[in-house]
């Protein structure tokens, strides 16, 4: 019985030893992928999604912007949260993308003269079905020239 307690006590104490390390460990990734996305996104912001490997740290990242002309803070976070949801679902759920051209030609006729007018419409769709679950936000932050503001979440992999 004493021998399982000493077993215990040593695999609980190394455990605690160990436990500090590996936090800090996390949280030194994070700071680094937090000073990587800055550099990488702040002078030309982009949507999108992709790996990240820093070290033994493996992220899955989702940049959003939004370049809205409202201040508000709150609203950009909304919108820019949803486009980032948006760009790791695509990354994940293999998206179905279907495109259609649409080409209209009219001709106005006025006074003995005509012209030929025609339009044309690309309409692209994407279909995508994939679980977002356990983003949190890593940062965000306004661009170089402040038009832009970049919204990142991130989730280990």
């Amino acid at each position: 019985m004493k021998n399982n307690l000493s077993i215990a006590f040593l695999l609980s104490f190394f455990l605690f030893l160990n436990f500090p390390s590996y936090s800090f460990g996390q949280q030194d990734c994070e700071s680094r992928l937090v000073d990587l996305v800055k550099k990488e996104y702040s002078s030309s912001p982009a949507e999108g999604a992709k790996y990240v490997d820093i070290g033994d740290c493996k992220y899955i990242i989702g940049v959003g912007i939004s370049a809205s002309p409202s201040k508000n803070v709150t609203i950009l976070n909304r919108v820019a949260s949803v486009k980032a949801r948006r760009a790791v679902v695509l990354l994940l759920g293999n998206p179905k993308v279907t495109t259609e051209t649409f080409i209209s030609t009219e001709q106005i006729v006025s006074n003995d003269s005509f012209r030929l007018v025609e339009k044309f419409l690309d309409e692209i769709k994407e279909e995508a079905s994939s679980f977002v679950q356990g983003m949190r936000t890593l940062t965000s932050f306004y661009s170089n020239d402040n038009k832009t503001y970049v919204y990142v979440l991130f989730r280990e992999r």
